[in-house]
């Protein structure tokens, strides 16, 4: 309804602002207000996140009723998982920094308790912590940016402060300084970083696959990871006011793609495989951003939401027809086994690759001709992390699917109940269709829908010399990338088909021949190590010498204060022992 809605009202009044209440007051009136604004953005991030939302319900209706142990709640997962789309939905309709910074929190918590859902099994626990943790350090810098933005504009209302910016002055009426400008844009960036798991904070999505796979679907495809991009996009005049936070949200999201791409390449989890390649294209939509396309970044967001929310649903009903199993390495043939999910399953990591005409192709397009039209050497990251994609998305269907049948012992393989189907269908269906809302076949496709949202930030700031070298160039300019495009996609399902249908052997022996490669990309690159070495260790040593001061001595120093009147009145004591005789002696003695 409000889709249509603001599509309906036209350019000019694209936005809705609805006020509900004066929440905080001063002297002077209201401070902040609890407000919705509705515009082209939130109705696209609104119809993203509900619709996936009440897919993965459906699906959540068999798959933890079977897969759920009583003391593990299955009414307290839909009441968690309401609450967490409730967050989300708060996020995107808040009109001003404070409710956008509560709903931040309040996704956060969420996360915290749908990751570590199955809180009797100690690895689950730990990763909400870690979760929990990860996302302090980015909001620490998220919360000091919206401080810094009431300390300098006197609100934190959008409009108020957007316009501010973008008049290049403070609540005071005085110059605003572009070094105050870019500091706010870096410390939203670390929010954002944390969120959308960006370099260096990434660490806590890979673990967060400890949790149910429904919430791993509604995680990665609409809700959390994407709040950071949402919230970088709806933030555009602050960050392009500011070359440094533009060129620092590009380069953090063209090394995260690169980063996480390879090492997707060597895992084995169903499910930690796509969280790596949900950070990956997390970072391609903060490429696109970087590079002043917010429109293909959201475009971006819009149809990885249904290619990536089938694929983890895909993987939950392989888990549930190989009795939670989900490393590839132990079963093999199921496409035999498990048609519907095979199919679907396909579709998904097809969209995912780039493949040509699926919906994950145009979105993906988009951010790489940007790319290269401003940062070319990211853009060239683009491409070979495009190429990674689609290599280890179908290195994981071709272990999965082909082969022969393999189930590990005592698992009975079946396919998943209709109602676990019925989501996987009509995400594929969206997996193929959604691309085709970019594609301006009238001059009024997704683009054109966003244009009020960006037309004086992102848009105003791109770059246009690209464009009538494209218009001069004629064909090629126009389509040239395209096709590249489409032939690295390509060529990464074929080198993965060679690899784990043709010629099994080349693993093998490229393993053998770069081990010390092998082991670096399998432990993640080293970075959780670093961290527990450089940060974790530190700290507890740290926490241990803080305990021994207070054991010893502050406990010490008061121990000592009544240990010495102690130790008179002892020696007083045995003064006054009670015996004539010793008094007597006492007195002779002097």
């Amino acid at each position: 309804m409000l889709f249509g809605q603001v599509r309906a009202a036209g350019a000019d009044t694209a936005a809705v602002t609805i006020p509900l209440y004066d929440w905080i007051l001063n002297g002077t009136g209201a401070a902040f207000r609890v407000e919705f604004l509705v515009d082209p953005l939130t109705s696209v991030m609104l119809l993203t996140v509900t619709g996936v939302a009440l897919l993965v319900v459906i699906y959540s209706r068999d798959y933890m009723r079977e897969h759920g142990r009583p003391e593990r709640g299955y009414e307290r997962f839909f009441a968690f998982l309401a609450l967490f789309v409730f967050s989300m939905c708060a996020l995107v309709l808040g009109g001003n920094f404070l409710l956008l910074y509560l709903g931040w929190e309040a996704v956060g918590l969420c996360s915290y308790l749908l990751i570590g859902f199955y809180y009797s099994k100690p690895s689950a626990a730990a990763a909400a912590k870690k979760a929990f943790l990860v996302n302090r350090v980015g909001d620490f810098g998220f919360g000091l940016g919206i401080l810094l933005i009431y300390l300098t504009f006197g609100t934190l209302d959008y409009a108020s402060v957007f316009e501010m910016v973008r008049g290049g002055i403070t609540a005071d009426g005085l110059p605003l300084a572009p070094e105050r400008v870019t500091t706010i844009a870096l410390l939203l960036l670390c929010g954002a970083c944390g969120k959308s798991a960006q370099l260096p904070l990434h660490v806590w999505l890979p673990d967060a696959m400890e949790g149910p796979s429904p919430v791993s679907a509604l995680i990665h495809a609409a809700t959390m990871v994407t709040a950071g991009v949402y919230m970088i996009a709806r933030c555009g005049a602050i960050f392009t006011a500011s070359a440094t936070a533009m060129t620092a949200v590009a380069v953090i999201g063209g090394l995260t793609a690169l980063f996480a791409a390879t090492i997707a390449l060597v895992q084995t989890d169903m499910k930690r495989i796509l969280a790596y390649s949900t950070i990956s294209q997390l970072g391609y939509m903060f490429l696109g951003i970087g590079c002043f396309a917010a429109d293909s970044a959201v475009f971006h967001l819009f149809t990885h939401a249904f290619f990536k929310a089938l694929l983890f649903l895909g993987a939950g009903s392989v888990m549930h027809a190989m009795g939670g199993i989900i490393d590839v390495r132990r079963f093999g043939g199921l496409r035999k086994l498990l048609p519907w999910t095979f199919a679907t399953f396909l579709i998904g990591s097809l969209a995912l690759s780039g493949f040509p005409l699926l919906s994950g192709f145009f979105s993906k397009d988009e951010i790489i001709h940007h790319a290269l039209t401003v940062h070319p050497l990211l853009g060239v990251v683009g491409l070979l992390t495009a190429l990674l994609t689609a290599f280890y998305t179908f290195r994981m269907v071709f272990l999965a699917f082909w082969g022969e049948e393999r189930v590990p012992e005592g698992v009975h393989a079946h396919e998943s109940g209709g109602w676990m189907l019925l989501p996987l269908v009509v995400l594929s269906l969206g997996a193929v269709a959604a691309g085709y809302v970019g594609v301006e076949w009238t001059g009024k496709g997704f683009h054109h829908f966003l244009e009020p949202v960006f037309a004086s930030t992102f848009l105003a700031h791109r770059p246009h010399a690209a464009a009538h070298t494209a218009e001069a160039a004629g064909f090629w300019a126009e389509y040239g990338l395209m096709m590249l495009s489409a032939g690295i996609a390509i060529v990464g399902i074929f080198a993965a088909y060679v690899f784990y249908v043709k010629q099994t052997w080349i693993p093998g022996l490229l393993k053998a021949t770069a081990p010390r490669l092998y082991q670096a990309l399998w432990n993640k690159w080293y970075v959780d190590e670093a961290y527990q070495a450089g940060i974790v260790e530190p700290a507890r040593s740290a926490g241990r010498a803080c305990v021994g001061i207070d054991d010893y001595v502050v406990d010490g120093l008061v121990w000592l204060v009544t240990a010495v009147p102690r130790a008179l009145g002892y020696t007083v004591r045995t003064l006054q022992s009670g015996f004539m005789q010793g008094y007597a002696l006492t007195m002779v003695t002097g």
